[in-house]
């Protein structure tokens, strides 16, 4: 049987940081379709037709945690050659959107440019997304276990995502921590019980 595509998506994995590329069917019916990670698990978003609206994309963002939505008309969701999808909290991109050939061509490009601008590197930008994604939500379990504790005697700590490292900053003093995620080393040290160092601002200006 003939099934026509509608479109395809490509989302980063939030808890790993793959990416793959998956077709929508044209006929997909209106139920609920999860679309998971084929390396973890995870859930990475949900698509499903509402019969007024379209074609509509739900994923929530390994960032900041919230959910985003967005709604696609048929006939656009048709005509759609390539388009990123962001966080609409934090602007952090999430995937994209267009056709199958686009999407892998963009894909292709910037491992190359990564590649190029950084011939010494071993880990290519999709390796870094996914060891930067798993630091984050290691992390993340850490402090929900409370596992992360500030010198001040904080346990609450905002996070943020750098080129090759995460850092954590104490709610509480304001104290904050560096810790590297660019290697698959860095993750093998990224274990349970692991110190984390926190610097006072304070001090480092007496210097």
């Amino acid at each position: 049987m003939l099934v026509d595509t509608l479109c395809s998506v490509a989302f980063y994995c939030q808890r790993c940081g793959q990416i793959e590329i998956t077709d929508v069917p044209l006929f997909t019916g209106h139920g609920r379709q999860v679309l998971t990670c084929s390396h973890c698990g995870a859930e990475k978003a949900a698509i499903r037709f509402a019969p007024r609206s379209g074609l509509i994309v739900e994923t929530t963002c390994g960032v900041c945690g919230s959910l985003n939505r967005f709604t696609y008309p048929l006939r656009k969701a048709k005509a759609l050659r390539f388009e990123k999808i962001y966080c609409e909290s934090d602007h952090f991109e999430l995937g994209y959107i267009g056709r199958w050939q686009d999407i892998a061509e963009f894909l292709d490009f910037n491992a190359a440019e990564y590649d190029a601008l950084h011939p010494q590197d071993a880990y290519n930008f999709m390796e870094r997304q996914q060891i930067l994604l798993e630091a984050f939500n290691r992390l993340h379990d850490f402090a929900e276990e409370g596992e992360i504790l500030c010198p001040c005697g904080g346990h609450e700590f905002t996070a943020d995502i750098a080129e090759d490292a995460i850092h954590l900053t104490c709610t509480r003093c304001g104290s904050y921590a560096v810790i590297p995620a660019a290697t698959a080393e860095d993750l093998r040290q990224l274990q349970p019980g692991c110190e984390i160092d926190f610097l006072r601002p304070d001090l480092l200006r007496k210097r």
